[in-house]
């Protein structure tokens, strides 16, 4: 590290493959801001030093990637609710006065980079594959962005069912299908810290209606249906990483003119999905946009400064062309 200069870090275990130090070189240079960004590998006995040393000052702020993004809730002075409600934090923010606050901003990434393809969440018809913490960020913004609904597959049923007793919980949601046959048989999500409802976090009252949310075996023959009726279908499974040709999606759901899919794996960039959806004539979204624009928004948080409208774009294309 450079002494002297204000220094931030990503912190996860493994962390060597992150980008995130070069998106943030790109968005200092950019911006003119003298600070130092660098990737620490820490493990799950060191999380705590980790946190201390913000405290201290020695790191200004902290980008948060696996495994950490639960763990560190209990180590933090204060929790956004929003943050506290998903149940995982990916950003940590110092004040002056040397606490510490954790954030979640994956999902004005996941907002974002949908926009980014022209798409917005409200009154859409919304397809998730997954349940853990970066599908948890997509499906919180779907029902508190207006979604008229969503449906959660992933191959852990209880997983799922668990994340879709949490959105409904919110009061922001209606649960179909098991969802709703659990959920009147009392069934509710364990109680999260801080956690409140989504309709009393300032800015994220949503619309008067609900969105319908329901869970489905990541199978072809549940999902087929829900596909087709579909405006957005996103892969927030680890599916495909590092494998261009692992499809998260099963053989036999077809996809169509009409849908818009993201996937947030971005290496390979273009995933064994995206190329299904361009085959398929769909509007495709890489994993790089949410990443780029969850980066903006850490930026933000820790300095406060506005970024200009076209940064992104200009950032996606760099980076695109330094991983392809």
């Amino acid at each position: 590290m450079s002494a002297g200069r204000t220094t931030y870090a990503v912190i996860g275990d493994p962390v060597e493959h992150s980008l995130s130090p070069r998106i943030f070189a790109l968005l200092f240079a950019e911006l003119g801001i003298d600070a130092h960004y660098t990737a620490l590998r820490v493990t799950p006995q060191e999380l705590p030093e980790a946190v201390a040393r913000v405290r201290r000052g020695a790191l200004a702020g902290v980008s948060v990637t696996l495994p950490h993004k639960e763990a560190i809730l209990p180590l933090l002075d204060d929790v956004h609710p929003l943050a506290g409600r998903i149940g995982a934090v990916n950003c940590v923010v110092r004040s002056g006065n040397g606490t510490v606050q954790g954030y979640n901003t994956d999902l004005t990434g996941f907002r974002q980079a949908l926009e980014e393809g022209g798409e917005r969440l409200a009154a859409a018809r919304v397809v998730l594959l997954g349940a853990g913490g970066a599908a948890r960020a997509a499906a919180f913004a779907s029902v508190s962005a207006g979604a008229k609904s969503l449906v959660i597959a992933n191959r852990s049923a209880e997983r799922a069912m668990r994340l879709g007793l949490e959105l409904v919980e919110t009061g922001l949601a209606w649960p179909e299908g098991e969802l709703r046959r659990s959920w009147e048989a009392g069934e509710r999500p364990p109680e999260r810290p801080g956690a409140i409802r989504l309709g009393e976090v300032p800015g994220l009252a949503g619309p008067s209606g609900k969105c319908f949310v329901s869970v489905l075996p990541l199978e072809a023959k549940s999902l087929a249906n829900a596909i087709t009726h579909a405006e957005i279908l996103v892969n927030a499974t680890s599916l495909g990483l590092r494998d261009r040709d692992a499809d998260p999606l099963p053989a036999g759901c077809p996809l169509h003119a009409g849908l818009t899919v993201l996937d947030m794996v971005y290496r390979p960039l273009q995933t064994a999905l995206l190329r299904r959806a361009t085959v398929a004539g769909a509007a495709s979204i890489d994993g790089l946009w949410m990443l780029v624009h969850q980066a903006i928004e850490q930026l933000r948080l820790w300095t406060g400064q506005a970024t200009p409208p076209l940064l992104a774009t200009r950032l996606h294309q760099q980076l695109v062309r330094e991983i392809t």
